[in-house]
């Protein structure tokens, strides 16, 4: 039974990707709009968005809060894509989102990353999280996680990635992630090239958002991973 109802789940798979937030508002309308009922923090970016989305989480559950935390992909069940303080959602919590919106799911024809945003959104609110970190899937102006509202942007370092999707350019595809910046909100971003820079700054003003840059710490104690990657994630 467990089998069959995540094998519907990576059978989505075969839809590919869908661009757009509608179908996430509308599965999400359907789930009477969980992530309304807790705040969460959007991760968007190239490099180092699933170590940022960690180290946040890890933070703040240190801090004493109960931490929602979706990431993508996984590495050998989905379960790991949904985890509360570090412990991946349960089969029977799946089986119960599928029998429940199965329906919707097939109406709105959703995609896989949709449809476990979904699953994500709706188990973080049923278990009462203080927080939520959501690691975006792809780019950030259509991606389904921005359908989510978060109350504020990290953003990691940039580089070319899915180029047919999200554009020829550094500049195109910084675009595509800074639109997930919407009104008001406050985007924390590692310390880009000017020329994306340039890009987030003029957006932020189109939206009336605020962006500050911060620079990375190759003295950090606390960060024991190697790598300046590493060094510009923890400070981020």
């Amino acid at each position: 039974m467990t089998t069959d109802y995540i094998s519907y789940l990576l059978s989505l798979e075969s839809k590919g990707i869908k661009l757009g937030l509608e179908r996430t508002k509308q599965l999400f309308n359907a789930c009477k709009n969980p992530h309304k009922n807790f705040p969460s923090i959007q991760v968007i970016g190239t490099n180092g968005k699933g170590s940022t989305s960690a180290m946040i989480a890890n933070i703040l559950k240190t801090a004493g809060y109960k931490v929602g935390l979706y990431t993508s992909p996984h590495l050998v069940n989905i379960n790991e894509r949904i985890r509360i303080n570090g412990v991946p959602i349960q089969d029977k919590d799946i089986i119960e989102f599928v029998i429940r919106y199965k329906d919707d799911i097939e109406t709105l024809n959703s995609s896989f990353f949709e449809a476990m945003t979904a699953i994500a959104i709706w188990h973080f609110n049923k278990r009462n999280v203080d927080i939520a970190i959501l690691e975006t899937g792809l780019g950030g102006r259509l991606d389904s996680v921005t359908a989510c509202e978060s109350q504020l942007l990290i953003c990691t370092s940039i580089s070319k990635d899915h180029q047919h999707i999200l554009g020829s350019t550094i500049e195109k595809i910084a675009y595509e992630k800074i639109c997930a910046l919407k009104d008001n909100m406050l985007c924390i971003s590692t310390n880009h090239q000017q020329s994306i820079k340039n890009i987030f700054d003029n957006h932020a003003q189109l939206v009336n958002a605020t962006i500050q840059y911060v620079n990375s710490n190759n003295h950090n104690q606390y960060i024991q991973l190697k790598g300046k990657h590493q060094s510009e994630n923890a400070a981020l």
